[in-house]
Order: structure tokens, then C-alpha cells, then sequence
């Protein structure tokens, strides 16, 4: 059940993270990750790094309780039988009020850094990320209807291999059907990030109004549907239940060896991010006596 599973847990934000060795890595892989896009002045730098030693602190003890209540929750769904592609639907959108609490936490210190960015700066980030934009369009351009269903099918049953250890012949099909019934969302999209990279350049342009800034970057991090067509919102709902649909069958057609890859997999992450959130906790509880 990788694509689902993996869905709810990317959206969950950094607990994609999976392992506790890989989480204790967060804060070099958020650096490399900002130094790819622009590169800092000392003071900048000074003040980026001690955010995200915060940000790591707060999400560990913080956060990560939320991820384990929502993946237990789900985990029971599907072993009772009772999820369904509703209620598949609104753990996506719980999934992704979680990454919008990691904007707003993070906002406030992340302003002055924003607002501190020279022309220079601004011009390295935006040619990144229109370099990003352009890479999307070439992987897309000039395929067939078919080739990129076949890619898709490709893709996700790669991923739920890895939830599963493999899929059989049965649900290949079951992708496939999945695949071919879900609505194109490839145009829309791909217009969408056009228009969220242009919103952000604005951002960006205006960056020294303070009010402005929040507002635009509020919009942009934590309500990006309001970027999207109502068609796109609709096609976007349809395809995510349609896909609560496919775990269903999916968790039907599992056999006995399946069935428990799943489990320990998942098992391993709730308990891997309980871990985690505990240490946290423990370490916060230790500071305060000292």
C-alpha cells in the first residue's frame, strides 16, 4: 500500500523521514537542500541555522505525535475494514494541515531572513526554481496518453512492491485500472506551478513590506488551492477518493505473506516516530530541571 501509505506520510511533511537515523540527519538535509537554491550571507546563514534547530526540536516533540495518532488511525482503518475513499479523503487533508503547522511555526523567524535577501539572492532563488519548473515540463513534454500511463503504472507498483515485497498479476491490473480511470490533472497542474512561481516572484518583489510578505507567503504555503481552478479542485478530490477506492481492493487482494510486510513496515514507522517524539520529549524534561 506504498502509494498511500507514502501519500499520507509525505504529506505528513518531514516524518517521510522514516527511520530515527535518517531523522537525526534533518537539519544537514534541510541546509543542503536551501544551499541548492541560494547561497546566504554569514549573518543569514547564522540566523537560518538556528531556526532549523529549533524547527527539528519543535517537529520532534511536537509533531511528531500528530503523525502517529493519524498513521495508527489509519493503520486500524484498514485492518478493521472500515476505511473508505471518503474517509481516505479527509486524512489526506488532515495530512496536509500538518505541513501547513510547519509554515506557520517557522514563518515568523523566517520573515527578517526573506526580508533581508538582496536582489542578487532573490535572482539565484527564482532562476532555481524556474530551472525546477522546466525540468517538470521536459519530463512531461511529447508523451502519449499511453506512455504516461504506463509510467504511472510502473511507478506505483514499484511503491506498493515496497509496502507489499511484491505485487501480484492481480494487482497489477488494479493499478492499471486506476491508472486509466484517473482524471488528467497534468495541464492543470502544471499551470498551477506556473502561477504559484509567479505569485512567489511577486512575493519576492515586494519582500520589504513586512504585512505584504506574511500575507502573500500565508497564501502561498498554507492555502495553494486558492491558486487552482475549481475543475482542477474537483478533478484533484475524485482522483484521491478514486485512490481510497484502489486500497480497498487492494487490501482485499492482499495474501497472508503481503499482509504482514505491510504491517511491520508500517509498524516500524509508528514506532520509529514514536521513538523519536519521546526522546524529544525526554530531552525537553531534562533541560528544565538543569
Amino acid at each position: 500500500m506504498k502509494k498511500g501509505v507514502m501519500l499520507l506520510v509525505c504529506l505528513l511533511g518531514l516524518s517521510a523521514c522514516s527511520t530515527k537515523f535518517s531523522y537525526h540527519f534533518l537539519d544537514w538535509a534541510i541546509g543542503w537542500e536551501q544551499e541548492d537554491y541560494v547561497t546566504l550571507d554569514k549573518p543569514q546563514q547564522k540566523a537560518f541555522d538556528a531556526l532549523i534547530e529549533k524547527f527539528v526540536l519543535w517537529h520532534q516533540s511536537k509533531e511528531l505525535s500528530h503523525y502517529v495518532v493519524q498513521l495508527t488511525e489509519v493503520e486500524s482503518l484498514i485492518k478493521t475494514n472500515t476505511l473508505t475513499p471518503v474517509l481516505w479523503a479527509e486524512h489526506v487533508e488532515i495530512a496536509k494541515r500538518h505541513w501547513f503547522r510547519l509554515f506557520e511555526f517557522a514563518l515568523p523567524e523566517l520573515l527578517p531572513i526573506i526580508m533581508s535577501l538582496s536582489d542578487e539572492q532573490v535572482k539565484q532563488i527564482l532562476a532555481k526554481l524556474r530551472e525546477d519548473e522546466q525540468e517538470l515540463v521536459k519530463e512531461f513534454a511529447g508523451k502519449t496518453p499511453t506512455q504516461l500511463q504506463k509510467e504511472a503504472d510502473e511507478n506505483l507498483q514499484e511503491q506498493f512492491d515496497d509496502w507489499l515485497g511484491s505485487v501480484s498479476a492481480e494487482q497489477k491490473v488494479l493499478i492499471h485500472q486506476y491508472n486509466q480511470q484517473r482524471l488528467s490533472t497534468l495541464d492543470m497542474w502544471l499551470e498551477y506551478r506556473h502561477e504559484w512561481l509567479r505569485q512567489f516572484e511577486v512575493a519576492l518583489g515586494q519582500r520589504a513590506d513586512k504585512a505584504l510578505l506574511t500575507e502573500r507567503l500565508t497564501l502561498l504555503m498554507t492555502q495553494p488551492d486558492e491558486l487552482k481552478s475549481e475543475q482542477h479542485k474537483v478533478f484533484l478530490r475524485k482522483n484521491t477518493e478514486a485512490f481510497g477506492t484502489l486500497l480497498l481492493a487492494m487490501n482485499t487482494s492482499l495474501s497472508e505473506k503481503q499482509s504482514k510486510h505491510f504491517y511491520k513496515k508500517l509498524g516500524g514507522l509508528i514506532q520509529d516516530l514514536t521513538e523519536l517524539n519521546q526522546e524529544a520529549i525526554e530531552k525537553e524534561a531534562s533541560a528544565k530541571k538543569t
